[in-house]
């Protein structure tokens, strides 16, 4: 089998593309690889150097291809074999054909992203997750013809994702734990969602001392996952070992359990108990984990965590967790179930905790109230007795004399029986009831303090508020300002209140904005109780966390003329002092705490207002500004066409002239005169066309006509308009297309698409004194269908990608973002040397956007430029392309490069790699062709086959020519002369820059090689090799009628 057509010698094949370049596939459907269309041939070859995992299913039996990165998709037991058809290869062929029916039958693509397939791997069924999609491949014709499929393993990610949700809802369900009883709930219910990572989970408890064997304790299940609401039977499946309530592990310390299995996966080996019953004791006496093999072969795994209590005893926990099957227990499996254990553990922790908490409530509740008992149950005690001994205290008092020593006795005894009844009845001290009222006091001057502070609050969040209404009212700043000193009057004691401002916004420096003052009262009180109720600023804590804020006790004014206690703030605009707002009151007057911070709260709001007003006033300014500019740039448009269409008339009477002087006998100094004056005609009528495009595009008055025209010629006839000038900087233009690609006939506005690409490739030759110029042409894959012609006849739209390359002086960075903008140029030091007004670019742009595609660059200044873009393109119908043009061009459809030609054996020498790949691409289809960058090389190949085969390696040898080169060039074409042979004649063609003095070489060296020589001039296009054949074809014919 052949190589692929764009193979190159630059990859290493792969084992998939070695398969598929020599299998023989004319035993298939598909046919002959030769055979293939040039569209499954692209698609086979992005197949197999693609390095994303690619597969094709081509023609009816959905024959498979696929790459090395799509190797580790393949089912193990039932492997895709290239070469071979899918159905009944695998195990989901039925659900797969499924799918490639649907996307043959519909002609749309299928994506799926996370699908689940249970495949076989090592043996084993495993979980696999897949994002895939199914795309139509249609040949040249639109019929279609296979499925590439692209996929990707989302299985780490998916199970990643699903295991991090698991760890997360253990964090969500901790505000619901309020026992022990309740967090196994939660957890039992975590768990049940999660029944892919763990199919069932068991909870066994073991309470006992700290550090005491597990001889002689127990086990209890406390939770499972098994468990119903409804139900308090548990029931387990049939192939768990021994699963009991309550375990005695005193009667397992001797047990065995079994014996450890191994068990291979892939490279790795796993040990696994078997057992009767669950390894409980061997956990609790080993710590760590346990790994189970089950009856059904399942595996499970039993994890060991432990909480302390305070009471020196601590509560193990075992769970036990199942394994999903078609998982690896790998470590990161493990480290997933220690988190979960971890995550438990705090669950369990937070459940003992909260129980411990209610606990000690409920004793100390159960204290309290056994006190408040006794004491009643005491006082009922004493009060009988003391009051049958106070009873006859008042007849005592009532009897006695008041003058008597004794009443004064009389008299304490009876406030002692007053208090008695009090002091029986509450169960605390004189001393803790005059504690508990000083508290209550001191409780109620707090409480009254909270209650100033927030109505202070309040009234100063209602004045912000007001002074932002106020703002967006669309009052001016100097009415806000205003407006918010008198507010601020209202609220703070003062005898004047001013803003100044600097020199912002229009205002002088230090005028005062707004003012507000009261001349009645020349000095300012302050209520007693208010300053009682606040803090003195007795030192500058307050000023230290107020930036901004100045206070002066006692300083003259020249505002007032006398003495003044000042309290100031700054205020900012755009991190700039824009002026101050002051307070003034009388001489060494106090300034409390809350009023600073009043003052910067306000001040920060005034700053705001300040900064809105500011920038509204700016947009405002910069919406004339561009109003205005609008307005100049109609102008200029305007006056520019005018001018323009004024320029044209004589400019072409001038170009007129000169034309018709073309056929006169002129001396050579005046043809250079006439040659200059062209040359500078043409410049200008370019300029004024350009102008002119410009000002219709901006009025939007420029519109792309439709018409079919032959898409190469467009290409050659651009790329030969820069032969001469390229040539005469000795850069080598190149134009780069894949000719079997590309139809020959296309509907589109062919002038516009040629005007973009002339500004395109007359920059690079402007810019680029040496090196090359690459213009290569490709189109893209995907079809564009014209929807508003849907329902009537479906046209198809292909989008062609046009990348230009030059070896230039480049642009910086910086520019390349301006360079789009009309009158845009970079370095003028540099741009100034070449013609051109900077409309260039701007017109390509828009009228690629008007097409639909668009245009994007690259560069780098010093290392040249790459523009590339977009332009769609109408594809003729079958039947227009078969009848229609053929009745109106008289030609074939495609490009066909003629079968004498596909028959010879063709030699290319080059130094300029990238000639040489445009070379190889006309002549893909001829029986035999070889590319080399030295003249060495080729007559080495030449010799070679000569001795292998004994008959002439070459029919056609094309030579690159140059001045510094003629010595080498006329050795290599003497010694392909010899190794000629059996009436061989080779056709030698030199490839030349169209100057005077190449062309003379070049002239020169056919007469001396002998033979059929010829030259072609670059750039090399298809036109000129296609007229090239045809004089190589009379010129042989020629030679054989002589030798006859």
């Amino acid at each position: 089998m052949s190589l692929p057509s764009t193979y190159n010698g630059n990859y290493t094949e792969s084992e998939e593309s070695t398969i598929v370049y020599n299998y023989d596939w004319s035993k298939t459907s598909l046919g002959p690889m030769d055979s293939w269309d040039p569209i499954i041939k692209n698609a086979v070859n992005l197949c197999l150097q693609s390095v994303f995992p690619i597969g094709l299913f081509l023609g009816p039996d959905w024959i498979v291809i696929y790459n090395k990165a799509f190797r580790p998709m393949i089912i193990e037991k039932n492997p895709l074999v290239i070469g071979k058809s899918i159905k009944g290869t695998v195990s989901v062929s039925d659900y797969l054909i499924s799918l490639f029916e649907n996307v043959r039958t519909t002609g749309k693509g299928i994506f799926q992203n996370d699908q689940f397939f249970e495949l076989q791997c090592d043996g084993y069924k495993t979980e696999m997750y897949y994002s895939y999609t199914f795309s139509p491949i249609l040949k040249s014709d639109g019929t279609f013809f296979g499925i590439i499929c692209l996929a990707q393993n989302t299985a780490q990610r998916v199970v990643n994702a699903r295991r991090l949700k698991t760890i997360s809802d253990f964090g969500h369900w901790t505000s619901e734990i309020d026992s022990l009883e309740s967090a196994c709930s939660i957890m039992k219910k975590i768990l049940k969602d999660n029944n892919v990572d763990i199919p069932y989970a068991l909870v066994y408890f073991v309470e006992h001392k700290l550090n005491i064997s597990s001889e002689y304790l127990t086990a209890h299940l406390k939770a499972t996952t098994f468990d119903e609401d409804d139900k308090k039977e548990r029931q387990f499946p049939d192939y768990f070992p021994e699963t009991h309530e309550i375990i005695d592990l005193s009667k397992d310390v001797d047990k065995n359990y079994g014996t450890y299995v191994e068990l291979n996966r892939g490279s790795t080996t796993y040990s696994f108990l078997t057992c009767k019953s669950w390894p409980i004791h061997l956990l609790m006496k080993e710590g760590g984990h346990v790994k189970v093999l089950l009856k059904d072969e399942s595996q499970a795994v039993l994890l060991l965590t432990k909480i302390p209590f305070g009471d020196g005893r601590a509560l193990s926990v075992i769970f036990i967790y199942g394994i999903n099957r078609l998982c690896v227990l790998d470590e990161q499996y493990m480290e997933f179930l220690q988190l979960v254990t971890n995550q438990m553990n705090s669950f369990l922790s937070h459940g003992r905790s909260i129980e411990e908490e209610k606990m000690r409530s409920k004793i100390l509740a159960d204290l309290n109230h056994q006190k408040v008992t006794f004491f009643q149950g005491i006082s009922h005690q004493l009060k009988t007795p003391l009051t049958l001994m106070f009873s006859p205290l008042d007849d005592v008092i009532n009897a006695s004399s008041p003058e008597e020593p004794i009443m004064s006795y009389l008299q304490t005894i009876r406030r002692l029986d007053k208090g008695a009844d009090d002091y029986l009845i509450k169960p605390f001290s004189t001393q803790e009831l005059i504690t508990r009222i000083r508290v209550n006091i001191e409780l109620s001057l707090l409480r009254h303090k909270i209650i100033f502070q927030q109505c202070k609050e309040e009234e100063t969040k209602q004045l912000l508020i007001s002074i932002s209404t106020k703002m967006f009212s669309g009052l001016s700043m100097k009415e806000t300002l205003q407006y918010a000193v008198e507010e601020i009057y209202n609220r703070l004691p003062c005898k004047r209140i001013f803003i100044t401002s600097n020199e912002q916004l229009g205002f002088k420096s230090n005028k005062i904005i707004a003012l507000y003052e009261n001349s009645e009262n020349s000095s300012m009180e302050i209520c007693d109780d208010e300053i009682k109720s606040q803090t003195f600023m007795n030192s500058q804590e307050v000023l230290k966390n107020n930036l901004g804020i100045e206070v002066y006790s006692d300083v003259y004014s020249d505002d007032v003329c006398e003495n003044v206690s000042i309290l100031s703030a700054e205020l900012r605009l755009n991190n700039n002092l824009w002026g101050w707002m002051k307070l003034y009151r009388s001489p060494n007057s106090i300034w409390l705490d809350s009023e600073i911070e009043f003052l910067q709260q306000i001040s920060n709001q005034i700053c705001l207002t300040i900064t809105y007003i500011s920038i509204l006033e700016e947009n405002i300014a910069k919406e004339i500004q561009i109003k205005a500019a609008e307005v100049a740039s109609i102008t200029k448009s305007q006056i520019l066409a005018n001018t323009s269409h004024e320029l044209r008339t004589p400019l072409g009477a001038i170009i007129g002239i000169l034309s018709s002087l073309d056929d006169t006998n002129l001396t050579s100094d005046q043809e250079n005169m006439i040659k200059i004056m062209t040359r500078s005609s043409d410049v200008v009528l370019s300029i004024v066309n350009d102008i002119l495009d410009a000002q219709k595009l901006e009025a939007q008055k420029l519109t792309l006509v439709n018409r079919t025209f032959d898409l190469l010629e467009l290409f050659d006839n651009t790329i030969d308009m820069f032969g001469e000038k390229t040539s005469a900087k000795k850069i080598e233009l190149i134009i780069d297309y894949d000719v079997d690609e590309l139809p020959k006939y296309v509907k589109s506005d062919p002038e516009r698409l040629k005007q973009i690409l002339s500004h395109l490739l007359s920059n690079s030759v402007k810019f680029t004194e040496k090196g090359e110029i690459i213009l290569t042409i490709s189109i893209l894959s995907q079809n564009v269908i014209d929807e508003a012609n849907v329902g009537l006849t479906s046209i198809k739209k292909k989008v062609l990608l046009f990348e230009l390359y030059d070896t230039g002086i480049g642009m910086s960075p910086e520019y390349i973002q301006h360079a789009w903008e009309s009158f845009s140029q970079g370095d003028m030091s540099i741009t100034k040397k070449q013609d051109g007004v900077g409309l260039g670019l701007a017109i390509c742009k828009h009228l690629i956007e008007m097409n639909g595609g668009e245009i994007k660059a690259e560069s780098q200044l010093g290392k040249g430029s790459k523009f590339w873009f977009t332009w769609n393109v109408e594809l003729l119908s079958p039947m227009t392309s078969s009848s229609l043009l053929k009745s109106r061009f008289n030609e074939q459809i495609g490009y066909i490069l003629p079968n004498i030609i596909r028959q010879k054996r063709i030699l290319i020498i080059h130094p300029v790699e990238s000639m040489r790949n445009s070379i190889l691409k006309y002549f893909k289809n001829a029986e035999k062709v070889d590319a080399f960058d030295i003249f060495d090389k080729g007559i080495k190949a030449a010799r070679t086959y000569k001795e292998l085969y004994n008959q002439s390696a070459y029919d056609l040898a094309f030579i690159n020519l140059y001045e510094n080169n003629k010595e080498e060039v006329m050795k290599i074409a003497l010694e392909l002369r010899k190794l000629e042979m059996n009436s061989n004649n080779l056709v030698i063609i030199f490839i030349v820059f169209p100057t005077n003095e190449e062309i003379a070489l070049a002239k020169r060296f056919i007469r001396k090689v002998g033979g059929i020589a010829s030259v072609i001039y670059s750039p090399i296009t298809w036109k000129k090799l296609i007229k090239q054949f045809i004089h190589i074809v009379k010129d042989e014919t020629i030679e054989k009628n002589n030798s006859y």
